[in-house]
């Protein structure tokens, strides 16, 4: 491994990226040294994401003004719950940086462990090439969901306008239909549609970047992880001195610190993503048995969006579980250490690995292993079963009119 390949280089410029959209505002996150990284009540990042944060709030209660005179319902309130999420996620990310600078030194200082010789020949994970593959792949996709969700609403204000014989253009047609509860109290102007795709895009980005960044950070946790395995590994069955285990053990010690560390930082985070992930989900399913439309292109911007919400749950887990997947093998490496060679050192060791579970978690509600891919599938399924036993689909029909009351 490269000597300069700790987490915070490997992360630096996703989170730069991050906070265009108003996420984790610190100063010098792209610094070379992470004593540099500050957190600052008075700086440009910050009014810049108080800026958005203000934005996002406006409109928030202007959704609920929308609610209110409307009706509430199971689509206004996702609607509703959508706003939530997107404002919790920007207040997590707040608390996230106040703590980051002090984060980012703990672990800076647990990795200089790893940097060095003998884990530096076990160090062929490169956390960098994977942290960059993986938000390539999952923002990148996000972007086509948007694209898609962006046409899937100009075609539907269009078929609005010319089906209903509404006098407006089209740009206010759009706006009409993307803003009902903007539309009611303010005015249409065209100068308004650039700002308020801007602020759309600051409420969808954080959905999928909070998926993205627990990503990043189990990446680089089971890096560690994974070095520390190798070295267990790389003298299986060998007879070791008593002094290799208690180094390996304070090591994994120290590397189990820095995941509660993390853990206690994003739960909220993981807790919030994984939450909103199962809720929209099971709305899209619900939605499935509802009047969709015969438009190809709202068929798959529906369709994509549904399936880009498992897949990136699924990518979530399997990614983040990877911590949890290289302590088991430590644990059965260490059941390996043949009878000679096991010493009061291995047992304090294998104690030490069998206390609790090592992974991040949703507040302690869960934990991301492998096994909670077949808790959420059972959930969905049975969901699943349920709405389809109380729906009666043969009075579902095909949608061809998009004229709306307001």
């Amino acid at each position: 491994m490269p000597q300069g390949e700790t987490f915070h280089r490997a992360v630096s410029k996703v989170l730069f990226i991050s906070q265009i959209y108003g996420l984790l505002p610190v100063s010098n996150v792209r610094a070379l040294d992470v004593a540099d990284i500050r957190f600052r009540w008075c700086s440009p990042r910050i009014l810049y994401s108080l800026l958005i944060g203000i934005l996002n709030l406006s409109e928030f209660g202007a959704v609920i003004n929308y609610v209110i005179k409307v009706t509430i319902n199971f689509h206004t309130s996702s609607t509703l719950s959508l706003y939530i999420v997107c404002l919790l996620e920007h207040l997590f990310f707040w608390r996230l940086a106040i703590q980051w600078p002090r984060i980012m030194r703990t672990w800076h200082g647990v990795e200089q462990l790893f940097l060095r010789v003998p884990y530096r020949f076990y160090g062929e994970y490169r956390i960098k090439k994977r942290i960059y593959i993986v938000f390539t792949i999952v923002m990148s996709s996000a972007l086509v969901e948007h694209c898609l969700l962006l046409g899937n609403s100009f075609h539907l204000s269009n078929m609005e306008r010319t089906q209903c014989k509404i006098n407006v253009t089209y740009f206010e047609s759009i706006y009409k239909w993307e803003r009902p509860h903007l539309y009611m109290i303010l005015p249409y102007h065209f100068w308004m549609l650039p700002i308020l795709e801007w602020v759309n895009q600051t409420i969808a980005y954080p959905r999928s970047f909070t998926d993205c960044f627990i990503m990043c950070i189990g990446i680089g946790l089971a890096a560690r992880f994974h070095q520390l395995y190798r070295r267990i590994a790389a003298v299986h069955r060998k007879v070791m001195p008593a002094v290799f285990w208690t180094e390996v053990r304070e090591h994994y010690l120290a590397l189990k610190r820095l995941v509660h560390l993390l853990d206690a930082a994003i739960a909220p985070l993981v807790l919030l993503a994984f939450g909103n992930n199962m809720s929209f989900i099971c709305f899209q399913l619900f939605n499935s048995f509802k009047n969709i439309g015969v438009d190809f292109l709202v068929m798959l911007a529906f369709w994509y969006s549904l399936g880009f919400a498992v897949v990136r749950t699924l990518l979530t887990i399997f990614v983040a579980s990877s911590i949890n997947d290289y302590e088991r093998k430590i644990v059965t490496a260490l059941r390996d250490v043949p009878s000679r060679a096991w010493s009061i050192e291995v047992q304090r060791f294998s104690e030490q690995l069998g206390n609790d579970t090592t992974a991040l978690s949703g507040s302690g509600f869960f934990y991301l292993t492998r096994s909670l891919v077949l808790a959420m599938g059972t959930t969905i399924i049975t969901y699943e079963l349920m709405i389809s036993d109380v729906i009666n689909q043969g009075s579902i029909r095909q949608k061809t009119q998009y004229c709306r009351e307001y």
